[in-house]
Protein backbone atom coordinates (compact mmCIF):
# COMPACT_ATOMS: atom_id res chain seq x y z
CA UNK A 1 0.00 0.00 0.00
CA UNK A 2 1.44 3.48 -0.48
CA UNK A 3 1.82 5.66 2.21
CA UNK A 4 -0.97 8.36 2.88
CA UNK A 5 -0.13 11.96 3.50
CA UNK A 6 -1.26 13.58 6.26
CA UNK A 7 -2.77 17.21 5.78
CA UNK A 8 -0.16 19.00 7.87
CA UNK A 9 3.10 17.57 5.33
CA UNK A 10 0.82 18.41 2.37
CA UNK A 11 0.43 21.75 3.47
CA UNK A 12 3.84 22.29 4.46
CA UNK A 13 5.18 20.58 1.22
CA UNK A 14 3.24 22.73 -0.95
CA UNK A 15 4.38 25.82 1.28
CA UNK A 16 7.94 24.83 -0.03
CA UNK A 17 7.03 24.58 -3.36
CA UNK A 18 7.39 28.39 -5.34
CA UNK A 19 4.04 28.87 -6.63
CA UNK A 20 2.10 26.24 -5.49
CA UNK A 21 -1.35 27.64 -6.22
CA UNK A 22 -2.80 24.26 -6.38
CA UNK A 23 -2.04 23.60 -3.00
CA UNK A 24 -3.77 26.90 -2.08
CA UNK A 25 -7.12 26.14 -3.67
CA UNK A 26 -7.91 22.62 -1.31
CA UNK A 27 -9.76 23.92 1.38
CA UNK A 28 -9.68 22.07 4.71
CA UNK A 29 -11.77 22.31 6.89
CA UNK A 30 -12.73 20.61 10.62
CA UNK A 31 -15.58 18.83 10.96
CA UNK A 32 -16.90 18.32 14.84
CA UNK A 33 -17.51 14.53 15.51
CA UNK A 34 -20.50 13.95 17.56
CA UNK A 35 -21.30 10.37 18.14
CA UNK A 36 -21.48 8.47 14.42
CA UNK A 37 -21.66 11.86 12.33
CA UNK A 38 -19.60 15.48 11.58
CA UNK A 39 -21.04 18.09 12.10
CA UNK A 40 -19.37 21.01 9.11
CA UNK A 41 -21.01 24.92 9.40
CA UNK A 42 -21.79 25.12 6.08
CA UNK A 43 -20.01 28.91 6.08
CA UNK A 44 -16.73 26.96 6.30
CA UNK A 45 -16.96 26.14 2.75
CA UNK A 46 -16.59 29.93 1.59
CA UNK A 47 -17.21 29.91 -2.73
CA UNK A 48 -15.96 26.67 -3.27
CA UNK A 49 -17.87 24.06 -4.36
CA UNK A 50 -16.63 21.73 -2.40
CA UNK A 51 -13.87 20.74 0.83
CA UNK A 52 -12.17 18.03 2.48
CA UNK A 53 -12.89 17.61 5.45
CA UNK A 54 -10.92 16.41 8.88
CA UNK A 55 -12.37 13.31 10.68
CA UNK A 56 -10.51 13.47 14.36
CA UNK A 57 -8.77 10.05 14.47
CA UNK A 58 -9.15 9.35 11.32
CA UNK A 59 -6.22 8.75 8.35
CA UNK A 60 -8.57 9.93 5.06
CA UNK A 61 -10.63 13.08 5.14
CA UNK A 62 -14.17 13.30 3.70
CA UNK A 63 -14.41 15.32 0.37
CA UNK A 64 -17.79 17.32 0.57
CA UNK A 65 -18.92 19.22 -2.67
CA UNK A 66 -21.68 21.01 -2.64
CA UNK A 67 -23.76 20.28 -5.65
CA UNK A 68 -26.68 23.14 -4.65
CA UNK A 69 -27.65 25.07 -1.49
CA UNK A 70 -28.75 22.60 0.77
CA UNK A 71 -27.04 18.95 -1.42
CA UNK A 72 -24.20 18.02 -0.45
CA UNK A 73 -22.38 14.60 -1.25
CA UNK A 74 -19.56 13.20 1.10
CA UNK A 75 -17.25 10.09 0.19
CA UNK A 76 -13.93 9.19 1.75
CA UNK A 77 -10.68 9.79 0.05
CA UNK A 78 -9.51 6.35 0.13
CA UNK A 79 -8.90 5.15 -3.40
CA UNK A 80 -10.56 1.57 -3.73
CA UNK A 81 -7.20 0.60 -5.75
CA UNK A 82 -4.91 0.79 -3.32
CA UNK A 83 -5.76 3.26 -0.51
CA UNK A 84 -3.99 6.29 -1.83
CA UNK A 85 -5.01 9.57 -0.90
CA UNK A 86 -7.33 10.99 -3.96
CA UNK A 87 -7.27 14.64 -4.71
CA UNK A 88 -9.57 17.18 -6.18
CA UNK A 89 -8.83 17.80 -10.02
CA UNK A 90 -11.38 20.08 -11.49
CA UNK A 91 -14.71 18.09 -11.58
CA UNK A 92 -13.05 15.01 -10.86
CA UNK A 93 -11.09 13.21 -7.66
CA UNK A 94 -8.08 11.57 -8.96
CA UNK A 95 -5.66 8.90 -7.20
CA UNK A 96 -1.90 10.16 -8.10
CA UNK A 97 -0.49 6.73 -7.18
CA UNK A 98 -2.11 5.33 -9.89
CA UNK A 99 -4.95 7.28 -11.93
CA UNK A 100 -8.08 6.18 -11.19
CA UNK A 101 -10.68 8.65 -11.82
CA UNK A 102 -14.04 9.15 -9.56
CA UNK A 103 -17.02 11.61 -9.64
CA UNK A 104 -17.94 13.92 -7.13
CA UNK A 105 -20.05 11.58 -5.92
CA UNK A 106 -17.67 8.60 -6.06
CA UNK A 107 -18.50 7.07 -8.65
CA UNK A 108 -15.49 5.44 -10.32
CA UNK A 109 -15.00 6.90 -13.60
CA UNK A 110 -11.77 5.46 -14.91
CA UNK A 111 -9.71 2.15 -13.58
CA UNK A 112 -7.56 0.74 -12.27
CA UNK A 113 -9.63 0.98 -8.94
CA UNK A 114 -12.78 -1.21 -9.75
CA UNK A 115 -15.48 -0.08 -7.00
CA UNK A 116 -16.51 3.63 -6.02
CA UNK A 117 -15.42 5.59 -3.49
CA UNK A 118 -17.19 5.12 0.18
CA UNK A 119 -20.10 7.12 0.33
CA UNK A 120 -21.78 8.89 3.86
CA UNK A 121 -25.43 10.27 3.94
CA UNK A 122 -25.83 13.28 4.43
CA UNK A 123 -28.35 15.97 6.11
CA UNK A 124 -28.28 19.69 6.29
CA UNK A 125 -30.01 22.50 8.33
CA UNK A 126 -30.01 26.60 7.87
CA UNK A 127 -26.52 26.71 9.27
CA UNK A 128 -24.94 22.80 8.56
CA UNK A 129 -23.97 19.97 6.80
CA UNK A 130 -24.17 16.68 8.62
CA UNK A 131 -22.15 13.62 7.63
CA UNK A 132 -23.52 10.37 8.88
CA UNK A 133 -21.88 6.65 9.40
CA UNK A 134 -18.23 7.90 10.35
CA UNK A 135 -17.15 6.43 13.40
CA UNK A 136 -14.35 4.00 12.40
CA UNK A 137 -14.13 4.76 9.01
CA UNK A 138 -10.86 4.79 7.34
CA UNK A 139 -9.35 5.42 11.04
CA UNK A 140 -5.51 5.02 11.48
CA UNK A 141 -4.16 1.38 10.24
Amino acid sequence: MQPTIHRRSFLAACAAVPFAGACARISYVSGTLDGDRIVVAKSAFGVDPYAMVEVPGHDFPLYVHRHATDDYSAVLTRCTHRGCTVEPEGARLVCPCHGSEYSPVGALLKGPAQRPLQRFGVTTDEARVFIQGVAGVGANR
